[in-house]
C-alpha cells in the first residue's frame, strides 16, 4: 500500500492541551558558549506548570586523547526568582561522556509555576552549554513543545538566544480518540491500515483489532513511521458502529526526562494517530472511514505515563469529556508497512511464590527474569490506590528494588486509582513493558486484589538452533544468552528492558553469531538495519544508539560497526548477498568517515571501549587502542562486502585498514617483550586478543603474542578472563587459534569472580550487565557472545562458507567435556551432529543437508561427509 492509498483522506489527529501539560525546551544547536573555571552560563525561563526535570545540553573536551579522563568539578542547578536554590547536582572526578541533554537534575517534589534560572557553574576545566542564536517559533498548535521564554546569561551578563534546556512537567493524560458511523448493510471487505504514535491499539465495536501490543516499533520518526493492515470486517455490523484509538506516549511523545534526551527528541509532541478504514461493497460500492476533524478526543484513564518510569491509572470516576480532534500535521517520515514480527502478549503466568513482607504490601516471584506486565483483579473503594513495582533484585527485608538514576521518576512503578467503587476490575497497563523477576503490590485504602499473573510480552521469533552438552555451565551460558535477548527483542533490540531499552548497537553485533544459532533474525535485524539507514548522519556517521534522539550522533569503531558487521553476519549465515546490497550504500559511507576520522593513523576520538572490563568501566588503557582495532576490522569488513557485490574499490578499504593496522602495531606492539603493551599499565588482554583476531599482529611475531597471552590468563589471573564486552567477543577464538582449546575451557568453567560461572552458582536465569556482584541490571545479553565459541566447539557445527554450503564439526578435545549435540536449520536443511568421546575414540551422529558438505575434524582424523544421515567411529591416535 503506498502512501496515499493508505492516507487517502485520512489525517493525523491528537488532543490539544494546556501549556502547564507540555514541555519548554531549545535544542537547535548553533553554537556553544563556554564557563572556564568560576564562571557560570545560565538561561531563565517561566513555565505554566510544575517542573519535575530538566536536562541540560553541555559539552566538555570532546577531543582529548582520552575523554574519560578528564576530571571535572561542576554544578547545575535551578533557582528561583529570589535566588533560592530548587534543586543542585555537582559532578565531579572522571567524566565518561558529554552527550546530547546527558545531565540530568529531576526536580522532587516539582516546583511549582513560575519563573526559574538553570545555571551552570564550572569549578575546575572548561564547560561548554549549547546555544541556539534566536528564541524558537512561539506558533501553538496545542499539542508541541513550548519555546523558552527567558533570557540567556554569561557571569549575570545577558546574552543573545537560548541555551539548550528542556523543562518537563508533569504531562497530559494519555488521549483517546472516537468516531462513530453508520454502514447500510455488511461490507464484503473492510480493510483498517494504522498507526498511533508512540504506541496505541484501535477498537472496533468493542474488540481490539489484532493480537499485537505495543505497536508501532520504536523507530526515527523523522524518517520513517510505521503501520499495519488489518483485515476488520467480521468486526462490523449493519447500522451504527463506533471505532476508538487509545494512545500511549513510548518514545513519540516521551515524558519525564532522561539522559539521552528522548523527551527533547526533535519529533516529539502529544500522542498522534492516523487510520483509514476502507469499506468495499458486493454492489460496487466504496467507502473510507478516515481520521479527521469529525473524530472527537477525551483524556484516557492513564493520567500519567513516564518513559522509563511508569503508567499512573485512573477508573471508576467520570465518563471522559469529550471534544473535537487537533488536526496536526504528520510526521516527518515516510510511511511504511511494517513486515516484521510485532510483539504479543503471552499466556497470564501464575507466581511461583506470594510473600507478605508487611505493611499492606506483597511480593509476588516468577521464577525468572522475564520481560511484560501484571494483570490483576482489583475490588475497592473510591480513593485507594494499587501500586506496583517491577523490578530484578530485592533488598534485605525482600522488598523489590528497581531504582533508575538515568532517567527522572521512580522506575517500573504503575498505579491505579480508584476514583470511585469498584468492583471484580481486571487492570493490567497498556503502553509499556517492564522487565522483572519480582512484583511488588502495595495496597492503600479499602483494596484487595485477586489472580496476580504476569503477561509475558515478547516479539515472535524462529527458533533454528538447538544444543546440549555434557557440561551444565556451558549449556546454561548458551541457554541464558538466548533467554536474555528475547527479553531484550521488542522492535529494536535493547540493552536492558528496564534502565535504557536503547538500541546500543554493539551489544547486538557482539552478539550477532551467537544468537544466529538460536533465531532466525532476518525479520528483526532487516527492521533494525532500516532504522540504521535512517540514523545515518550527512558524514556517514553511525551513533550508538539506534534509533536515537539526537544521541550520541559520533561514530565510534568500537559500536557504530553494527553497520557492517551484522550485514555481514547475516550474508555469512544465510549466504543471501541481497543484505549486503540492501546496505552497500550505508557501508561505504560509513567506511568512509572511519577513514576521514581516522586519518591513516591511531583513532583519537571517543568511543566506549572495552566497555567494563572487571572492576572498570573504562580499563586502564583507555579508547584508543580499541578504537583503532576496531576501525581496522570494520573497513576489512567493508572490503569483504565489496568483494562479495564485485565492486572493484574493495582494495581502497582494505589498504586503509593495513596503514592503521601498521600505526597500531607501530604504537602499542613492543617487540622486547614480545607483546603489545602501553607504558605504565600492566599487561592488557584486549590489547592483545583483538590484533590476534583482526590479523594485525606481524607474523613472525603472532607465537609470542599469543604465548604472552596464555600466559597472563594462567600466571596473572589464574585463568580468568580480564576483558570487557569487545575483547570477550574474541577471546575464545584467539585461544583456539593458538592451539589452546584447554584455556578457553578454563575461561569459561572458572566460578569464581569474573565469569559466567559466579551467576550460574547463584541461580541466575539471565546474563549479568557485568561482572561485578553489584551489576545494575540483571538483563544484559552482550557478555552473552562467548556462546559462539560454545556452539561451535562444543556443540560442534561450525559454517565454513556463506549460507553453510561447507561447515566444519570439530569438538574439543578435552576430558572436561566428552560429548554434545546440536541441531541447525541451515538455508539447504537440517545440520545436525551428536558426538562422544570415550577412552577408545570418537563416535559422531552426523545429518548434511542437500547440497552441502561436512568436514569432520579431531585429533589424528579428517572424514569428509556429503549429504545424508551417517554414523562413525573414529579411534583415538
Amino acid at each position: 500500500m503506498t502512501n496515499s492509498q493508505f492516507l487517502g483522506g485520512a489525517e493525523w489527529i491528537s488532543r490539544a492541551v494546556p501549556e502547564s501539560q507540555r514541555m519548554i525546551r531549545a535544542t537547535r544547536r548553533d553554537r556553544i558558549d563556554w564557563a572556564q573555571p568560576g564562571a557560570a552560563l545560565a538561561q531563565a525561563f517561566r513555565t505554566a506548570g510544575p517542573v519535575t526535570a530538566v536536562s541540560l545540553d553541555v559539552s566538555g573536551p570532546r577531543d582529548a586523547v582520552d575523554p574519560h579522563a578528564v576530571d571535572v568539578d561542576y554544578t547545575f542547578s535551578l533557582e528561583a526568582a529570589d535566588g533560592t536554590v530548587i534543586a543542585e547536582r555537582r559532578i565531579t572526578g572522571p567524566q565518561l561522556i558529554w552527550e546530547y541533554f546527558g545531565q540530568l537534575l529531576e526536580i522532587t517534589p516539582p516546583a511549582p509555576p513560575g519563573e526559574y534560572t538553570v545555571v551552570l557553574r564550572s569549578d575546575r576545566e572548561a564547560i561548554g552549554w549549547y546555544a541556539q542564536d534566536a528564541a524558537g517559533d512561539a506558533t501553538d498548535d496545542g499539542v508541541s513543545p513550548r519555546p523558552v521564554m527567558g533570557g540567556a546569561l554569561t557571569d549575570g551578563e545577558p546574552v543573545p538566544g537560548a541555551r539548550l534546556i528542556a523543562v518537563d512537567t508533569t504531562p497530559a493524560p494519555n488521549p483517546i480518540f472516537r468516531r462513530t458511523f453508520e454502514i447500510d448493510g455488511l461490507p464484503e471487505r473492510a480493510t483498517l491500515a494504522a498507526t498511533v504514535l508512540g504506541c496505541g491499539h484501535v477498537i472496533i465495536n468493542g474488540t481490539r483489532v489484532g493480537d499485537a501490543v505495543l505497536e508501532p516499533a520504536t523507530t526515527d520518526y523523522d524518517k520513517t513511521v510505521l503501520y499495519r493492515v488489518h483485515e476488520v470486517g467480521h468486526l462490523l455490523r449493519p447500522g451504527s458502529n463506533e471505532i476508538v484509538i487509545e494512545a500511549g506516549r513510548e518514545r513519540w511523545a516521551a515524558r519525564g526526562g532522561d539522559i539521552w534526551g528522548w523527551n527533547a527528541a526533535p519529533w516529539n509532541r502529544e500522542p498522534t494517530a492516523v487510520a483509514r478504514l476502507a469499506l468495499a461493497f458486493a454492489d460496487g460500492r466504496s467507502e473510507d472511514i478516515a481520521t479527521g476533524a469529525d473524530w472527537d478526543a477525551a483524556p484516557g484513564p492513564v493520567r500519567t505515563e513516564l518513559f522509563l518510569g511508569g503508567e499512573t491509572w485512573a477508573t471508576g470516576g467520570a465518563a471522559p469529556e469529550w471534544s473535537p480532534v487537533a488536526v496536526v500535521s504528520a510526521p516527518g517520515g515516510e510511511l511504511r508497512e511494517a513486515t516484521h514480527a510485532p510483539m504479543r502478549a503471552e499466556a497470564p503466568m501464575p507466581p511461583v511464590v506470594e510473600t507478605d513482607i508487611g505493611g499492606g504490601r506483597a511480593v509476588y516471584d516468577f521464577g525468572a527474569v522475564m520481560t511484560g506486565r501484571l494483570r490483576c483483579r482489583v475490588t475497592g473503594k473510591a480513593g485507594a490506590l494499587v501500586r506496583v513495582t517491577s523490578g530484578e533484585q530485592r533488598d534485605a527485608q525482600g522488598a523489590v528494588v528497581c531504582d533508575n538514576i538515568l532517567a527522572a521518576g521512580n522506575a517500573q512503578e504503575d498505579t491505579l486509582l480508584l476514583e470511585g467503587d469498584v468492583d471484580d476490575l481486571t487492570w493490567e497497563i497498556q503502553f509499556s513493558y517492564r522487565g522483572f523477576r519480582w512484583i511488588q503490590i502495595d495496597l492503600g485504602g479499602d483494596v484487595a486484589v485477586e489472580e496476580v499473573r504476569a503477561v509475558p510480552i515478547y516479539t515472535p521469533i524462529d527458533r533454528i538452533g538447538e544444543m546440549s552438552v555434557d557440561d551444565p555451565l556451558l549449556e546454561w551460558i548458551d541457554a541464558a544468552t538466548a533467554r536474555t535477548f528475547r527479553n531484550n527483542l521488542h522492535g529494536i533490540p535493547t540493552d536492558t528492558p528496564i534502565y535504557e531499552k536503547n538500541g546500543w548497537t554493539a551489544d547486538a553485533h557482539l552478539a550477532t553469531e551467537a544468537l544466529l544459532h538460536h533465531f532466525d533474525l532476518r525479520p528483526a535485524f532487516g527492521k533494525w538495519l532500516q532504522d540504521h539507514r535512517d540514523a545515518q548522519g550527512a558524514d556517514g556517521s553511525i551513533p550508538h544508539i539506534i534509533p536515537t534522539p539526537g544521541w550520541s550522533r559520533a561514530s565510534d569503531p568500537a559500536w557504530s560497526s553494527s553497520a557492517v558487521l551484522i550485514p555481514w553476519y547475516l550474508y555469512f549465515e544465510y549466504g543471501d548477498p541481497a543484505v549486503l546490497e540492501q546496505n552497500a550504500t550505508m557501508i561505504r559511507r560509513y567506511a568512509d568517515n572511519l577513514i576521514e576520522r581516522s586519518a591513516g593513523g591511531i583513532w583519537r576520538h571517543r568511543t566506549w571501549g572495552d566497555w567494563l572490563t572487571p572492576h572498570y568501566d573504562m580499563p586502564p588503557e583507555g579508547m584508543a587502542p580499541l578504537g583503532t582495532a576496531m576501525t581496522v576490522t570494520a573497513l576489512r569488513h567493508a572490503a569483504a562486502v565489496l568483494d562479495v557485490l564485485g565492486e572493484g574499490d574493495a582494495t581502497a578499504y582494505r589498504s586503509e585498514a593495513a596503514t592503521i593496522a601498521d600505526a597500531y602495531n607501530a604504537e602499542y606492539l613492543d617487540a622486547e617483550v614480545g607483546h603489545y603493551r602501553i607504558p605504565g599499565v600492566g599487561y592488557r588482554q584486549t590489547l592483545n586478543i583483538l590484533p590476534l583476531a583482526f590479523g594485525i599482529v606481524p607474523p613472525d611475531r603472532a607465537a609470542a603474542v599469543q604465548q604472552s597471552l596464555a600466559d597472563d590468563l594462567e600466571h596473572r589471573t589464574d585463568g580468568h578472563l580480564d576483558c570487557g564486552a569487545v575483547g570477550i567477543r574474541h577471546l575464545l577464538p584467539v585461544l583456539s587459534a593458538a592451539g589452546r582449546d584447554d584455556l578457553a575451557l578454563t575461561v569459561l568453567l572458572a566460578r569464581t569472580h569474573p565469569g559466567w560461572g559466579v551467576w550460574f552458582e547463584a541461580g541466575e536465569t539471565t546474563l549479568l550487565e557485568a561482572w561485578d556482584a553489584s551489576a545494575r541490571s540483571r538483563n544484559h545479553y552482550f557478555l552473552g557472545s562467548a556462546a559462539s565459541w560454545i556452539q561451535q566447539r562444543v556443540g560442534g557445527l561450525r559454517a565454513t562458507t556463506p549460507g553453510w554450503r561447507t561447515f566444519e564439526i570439530a569438538p574439543v578435545d578435552d576430558p572436561r567435556v566428552r560429548g554434545g549435540r546440536m541441531r541447525h536449520r541451515t538455508p539447504n536443511g537440517e545440520a545436525a551432529v551428536r558426538w562422544q568421546r570415550g577412552p577408545g575414540g570418537w563416535r559422531f551422529e552426523v545429518e548434511v543437508p542437500e547440497g552441502a558438505e561436512a568436514t569432520i575434524r579431531v585429533p589424528g582424523h579428517t572424514r569428509h561427509l556429503a549429504h545424508g544421515v551417517q554414523a562413525l567411529t573414529l579411534a583415538s591416535r
